[in-house]
């Protein structure tokens, strides 16, 4: 009788996660975890506190109306995917201001996103890569060497761990420079709470999240290091173009020449270097040359941008990664 009662209880949890997964479709990723998350963990306790599934479900309010919640609180991270629901299209159709960041081509000089990811890719993403590559490849060669002996064992565990408190941190930093949502809720593994200790090694061991975190740390850095060197020059480049006007209203040579050396060279019409040494651009090759500085890093914006919203995804699908859901607890 037990064991069909809490075969029901299982059967009821189950088709009430289906329907609220089902009403986030489309939704961010992020999003419909924590809301799945939230569910689970709300009937859960109620169900332990003596309470039937029926009634944990009519406490906690339909599929509908926690899809409803979720999405009106967090509206401001949807998917790419997702369409306008009834009320937002209600909402949509009163004239609002146009921003600053949706406005074509040059709109990325004002999307927050596409700075936060020059910044990212630039140098907080490629130094936090390098820490990251260092400690996995560190542990991993005690956890290799001391294979043999019992201490290799916890010593994965550790490193395991440690991947996926890293990648939850790296979370909360992409969400800060790249725009992209993380999951607010961090869901348990299962099956390791109340066992020993051999079991809950197996159960960290068979989380496939434990082993694409610590994936995510070793195959991060590569990539890191290929964004950092593409956003870095084209960064770089533009900003050399864009001062060329200032540097020429300021009177400011842009390189000086030892005119013992011989050099002597005739371009745009000019001698450069001049008679003191000083290499300077006539006034139009400076305003092109900005011009181009200036378009070219407009296209690194949008670049790193494109980078971001990839880059984000990918840290977003690692930490959203459900290998196994949350059964309900059994009634006693």
């Amino acid at each position: 009788m037990e064991h069909a009662e809490s075969a029901n209880t299982h059967k009821v949890v189950r088709l009430y996660i289906a329907q609220l997964a089902l009403e986030l479709e489309g939704a961010d990723a992020a999003l419909r975890h924590d809301a799945i998350i939230d569910a689970e963990q709300h009937l859960n306790a109620a169900i332990l506190a003596g309470a039937s599934a029926d009634v944990a479900i009519v406490e906690y309010g339909t599929p509908v109306e926690i899809a409803r919640a979720y999405l009106d609180a967090d509206s401001t991270h949807r998917s790419w995917r997702a369409a306008p629901s009834t009320a937002e299209h209600r909402t949509l159709v009163t004239p609002t201001r146009r921003h600053l960041h949706e406005i074509p081509v040059i709109g990325a000089w004002f999307d927050r996103r596409a700075w936060g990811a020059v910044a990212y890719f630039g140098t907080v993403g490629f130094i936090l890569s390098i820490g990251y590559f260092i400690w996995s490849v560190a542990i991993g060669s005690l956890v290799i060497g001391l294979a043999p002996i019992l201490i290799g064992i916890p010593l994965l565990v550790l490193l395991l761990g440690s991947a996926r408190a890293l990648c939850l941190f790296e979370g909360k930093v992409v969400q800060f420079f790249l725009g992209v949502r993380m999951p607010q809720r961090t869901q348990p593994i299962q099956g390791a709470d109340h066992v020993g200790f051999w079991q809950r090694i197996w159960c960290w061991l068979r989380d496939v999240r434990s082993w694409l975190s610590l994936g995510y740390l070793l195959g991060n850095f590569p990539v890191s290091l290929v964004l950092f060197v593409i956003i870095a020059v084209l960064t770089a480049s533009s900003v050399i173009l864009m001062s060329l006007p200032f540097m020429h209203f300021a009177d400011a040579p842009i390189a000086h020449v030892d005119l013992d050396s011989g050099v002597n060279i005739q371009a745009f019409g000019e001698a450069m270097p001049d008679e003191i040494g000083d290499v300077r651009l006539p006034l139009i090759v400076s305003i092109g040359l900005g011009v181009i500085g200036f378009l070219m890093f407009t296209g690194t914006l949008w670049i790193a941008r494109g980078f971001g919203w990839i880059y984000g995804h990918v840290v977003q699908a690692i930490q959203v990664a459900r290998p196994q859901a949350v059964n309900p607890p059994r009634i006693q």
